[in-house]
């Protein structure tokens, strides 16, 4: 609350003259004072007006971010599988309320769908906690040994010690990053190629994004300009990109710039993949089995502009990473916001960027 209530004074109370650009001198005044080590985007009516590049790619190479800096997305990932699922639901190899255990059917959980999964609502366990007690514990997170292989893995442990749902499906609204891994395998079983393969060709390719992929760390993804995560300890920078859950895919691994993100939210409003009927789908609260609302569409939160405008967002974090996207679906306008030091800031620094968007 301090930090933003820092920024909001900065904006507000004249330490940003009129005639600045206040978008720069927001994120200029973030970054001189430690809050900010990251990429930032900000465009209005589908035009970038603000972009950005600040601090170190990595603290081993101490080498600076640049604007093809690529960051790990983390949870904002999951829009893309999201979008994959509607992808085969538009082509008519999968139907949203489809059982999972049509395409996942050794799973012992009965009752979920689809849907349940895209809209967090599943009743899933999670997954992390249960690797954290049962995999490999002798070794530490960092070290190889420990590493999964895949999303085969996370569903061998749960049909091993099938731990308890949370409640039965659509009686609760709680976030899964178990059940967006279990679409990524649906995905790839219906495709019928590998996850990477099918988000690259049928996503990436058609919205222009070069600088975009799903990671692999056994295989080692070609990434140029690839991202390290890290944390500050005192006055210490400690990496933390390493962990031995980062081969997971579908809840996060996807890398991009914020270029790219761009493009990303510029193809959603003019794409041919499917009938924007589906598309809107993903835009549309979910709801629990007593009607209620639960704020979550497919892979967004959905959520309105200060002016009253339907949006989008998503934040995430992991293995030294923070971001945030927002998406103004009626105004086209939307920030991007990258970090790779475990920023606690983001969402502070969107909530300025915000303010300055809608100001009179």
């Amino acid at each position: 609350m301090f930090r933003y209530l820092l920024l909001f004074i900065l904006v507000f109370q004249g330490c940003i003259s009129p005639e600045d650009n206040s978008y720069a001198s927001l994120i200029e005044e973030s970054q001189s004072k430690g809050l900010l080590n990251g990429n930032v985007l900000v465009a209005e009516n589908g035009n970038i007006v603000y972009q950005s590049a600040f601090g170190l790619e990595s603290i081993e190479t101490l080498d600076s971010l640049n604007l093809e800096s690529q960051f790990r997305l983390a949870s904002v990932s999951k829009n893309f599988t999201a979008m994959a699922i509607l992808t085969l639901v538009s082509s008519g190899k999968i139907a949203i309320d489809d059982p999972l255990s049509t395409y996942v059917p050794e799973l012992p959980y009965k009752g979920i769908t689809i849907r349940h999964l895209l809209n967090h609502t599943s009743g899933l366990p999670d997954y992390e906690a249960l690797f954290e007690e049962k995999w490999k514990p002798e070794f530490a997170n960092d070290e190889r040994e420990r590493f999964i292989s895949g999303n085969e893995d996370i569903i061998d442990l749960l049909v091993e010690y099938t731990p308890e749902v949370s409640f039965a499906p659509g009686e609760k609204w709680e976030y899964s990053n178990t059940g967006y891994v279990l679409l990524a395998t649906t995905i790839m079983r219906v495709s019928g190629t590998s996850f990477p393969e099918y988000l690259a060709k049928n996503l990436f390719s058609g919205a222009g994004m070069s600088q975009t992929l799903v990671f692999d760390p056994i295989q080692i993804s070609p990434m140029p300009h690839r991202v390290d995560g890290f944390n500050q300890e005192g006055n210490n920078l400690v990496s933390s990109d390493i962990h031995f859950l980062n081969p997971v895919q579908g809840d996060g691994g996807i890398y991009s710039t914020s270029g790219d993100l761009h493009k990303w939210d510029q193809f959603l409003y003019n794409q041919k993949l499917m009938p924007d009927s589906l598309l809107q789908m993903a835009y549309t609260s979910g709801t629990l089995n007593n009607g209620a609302a639960t704020g979550y569409g497919f892979g967004w939160n959905v959520t309105t502009s200060p002016d009253g405008a339907k949006a989008v967002a998503h934040g995430g974090g992991w293995v030294g990473f923070s971001t945030y996207f927002y998406r103004d679906l009626e105004n086209h306008h939307s920030i991007i916001i990258l970090t790779n030091n475990s920023s606690g800031d983001v969402r502070d620094i969107f909530e300025g960027l915000k303010e300055i968007m809608y100001r009179p």
